[in-house]
């Protein structure tokens, strides 16, 4: 359950699991937004002009993970799987966040039918000699925060 205080927490201390995600350590988690659209209702024998507006199904937007490149490839594994339709790419996991002193848990963000649907790199620079960051866009069935 999330934990509420007067300051903010801050956003560096986070922990990022995926079903057979081997190495996590994510530099950046962009987290999903959570989307609800709306329609305009109004009965046909409505005396007043204005409609009612009603909720549609709620949709979730993308995760964006980025984490430096180490040499593995269990998130092009990941995408490859979702590119040529395996059942197994749907993965779920969680995103928490800690307390700066990493003591606690503050909220947990858990993410179900998960299915990656772009994956790439920073740019190869030898003049920046900077590190390599892997990045994965993974599009979310289901997003629930406690």
């Amino acid at each position: 359950m999330a934990t509420f205080r007067d300051t903010p927490y801050g956003n560096a201390r986070f922990v990022v699991e995926i079903d057979k995600i081997s190495r996590p350590g994510f530099l950046i988690a962009q987290l999903p937004d959570l989307i609800l659209d709306q329609t305009d209702y109004r009965e046909g024998s409505d005396l007043l002009l204005q409609s009612t507006p009603v909720a549609k199904r709620p949709r979730f937007g993308t995760l964006i993970l980025k984490r430096g490149f180490h040499g593995g490839l269990d998130l092009y594994t990941w995408w490859t799987d979702a590119a040529t339709g395996l059942p197994s790419a749907r993965r779920n996991g969680t995103i928490v966040l800690q307390t700066e002193d990493q003591s606690a848990v503050v909220a947990t963000w858990r993410i179900t039918g998960a299915l990656p649907v772009r994956y790439g790199f920073s740019p190869l620079d030898s003049q920046d000699g900077g590190t390599l960051v892997e990045m994965i866009e993974v599009a979310c069935q289901n997003v629930e925060m406690a």
